[in-house]
């Protein structure tokens, strides 16, 4: 016996709410991808800074703390200390991100007069290769601007700062405008490296 096969066609307008009920319910694909994160500068409580960068990594934002090696315990091993204390680095982008705030340490994005709260990716860049090659890193007073130049050779290849003398003595100075916390790196007169002039007025 042959089974009646006709089946009901839902109307036009049932069709259409049914298609809108299921398209709410889909999840989204591909899902959003990160538009052109920026580097930004969160301030922290004074020894939260590696918490705060572990708890970012966590929520698979990218958190950078500067470490630098002073002084030596009694058993030999150096200490790493945050370069700049009370800051924490984060790359980021507005889709990513909705605040930081409920990251225990965290107490504030830092951002300039001029409403900018950005980092340029060079700066960053400059002070990891500062950093690797382990040459001794001091303090130095901030200052807004001054001819650049960019390091051609040595281990500070490729880093572009402020060159200073003072005396009989070359510093390197790398400062992050933001935080208004300057870095400078001596230069020994034995060394080889080589300079060349900046394209532009510093502005770090």
């Amino acid at each position: 016996m042959r089974q009646n096969l006709n089946v009901r066609q839902p109307s036009g307008q049932h069709w259409a709410r049914k298609t809108r009920q299921e398209s709410l319910l889909r999840p989204l694909s591909p899902p959003l991808q990160k538009i052109n994160p920026q580097w930004h500068v969160l301030q922290v409580r004074q020894r939260f800074e590696r918490i705060v960068a572990l708890s970012l990594r966590e929520r698979a934002i990218e958190g950078y703390v500067p470490l630098r090696r002073i002084g030596r315990k009694a058993n030999g091993t150096s200490i790493e200390l945050p370069l700049f204390p009370g800051y924490a680095f984060c790359k980021f982008d507005e889709v990513a991100v909705s605040s930081f705030y409920d990251i225990p340490g965290v107490l504030c994005m830092v951002q300039g007069t001029d409403g900018i709260n950005i980092i340029p990716e060079q700066q960053i860049t400059d002070l990891r290769r500062i950093l690797a090659s382990g040459l001794d890193v001091q303090a130095w007073p901030f200052t807004l601007q001054g001819g650049t130049v960019m390091a051609e050779d040595g281990p500070l290849s490729g880093v572009t700062g402020i060159l200073e003398q003072r005396t009989d003595k070359r510093f390197l100075v790398l400062s992050i405008q933001l935080i208004r916390r300057p870095i400078a790196v001596k230069i020994d007169h034995l060394s080889q490296t080589s300079f060349r002039p900046g394209a532009e007025t510093i502005n770090l």
